[in-house]
């Protein structure tokens, strides 16, 4: 795997879709937790970032041929569910690791 992707999947995808994975698993309903997996994250230097803005850094790093036009808009599909009733925000979360691997794919066929 690419080192960006690795990076990405480590800072953004964890963080945002393990939560996700844990709910469905359980069958609760929180919000909140998704909400934090998104709006939560850390930079490299240990500042406090949102997922799309974490994205949007890392992007400008992401290798030739990736489609981050793709993953940005499930990224941003995620972010705007959070206000939706149950299931939509955890379908929307959970919908990200799709997103990455299609990213991943766009990369790996260069």
């Amino acid at each position: 795997m690419h080192p960006w992707l690795r990076d990405l999947r480590h800072d953004l995808i964890k963080r945002a879709v393990w939560p996700a994975r844990d709910l469905r698993d359980s069958g609760e309903q929180d919000v909140e937790a998704l909400r934090r997996g998104l709006t939560r994250l850390t930079d490299l230097e240990g500042r406090a970032v949102s997922a799309p803005e974490l994205f949007a850094r890392m992007r400008a790093d992401a290798p030739r041929g990736a489609d981050c036009d793709a993953f940005a808009r499930a990224l941003q599909r995620a972010v705007s569910s959070l206000d939706l009733p149950w299931p939509a925000p955890l379908s929307a979360v959970l919908a990200l690791e799709d997103a990455f691997d299609a990213l991943a794919r766009s990369v790996s066929e260069e």
